[in-house]
């Protein structure tokens, strides 16, 4: 894991599954400075397990 002595940012998100990713994304395309923490691999606990039922429409 990499650490800095210090960051800021204007939104930390705790999760990087298809919510934490999409909101990650929205709030930088706005200009927000994000923070997004994940444990493992973006979408690989529940999203990556329940993808068949991830609807986008």
């Amino acid at each position: 894991m990499k650490t800095r002595d210090s960051q800021s940012s204007d939104v930390i998100i705790i999760g990087g599954g298809a919510t934490g990713a999409g909101i990650a994304r929205d709030c930088a395309l706005r200009g927000l400075r994000v923070i997004l923490v994940e444990r493992h691999d973006i979408a690989t606990g529940a999203t990556g397990r329940n993808h068949g039922l991830l609807h986008s429409g």
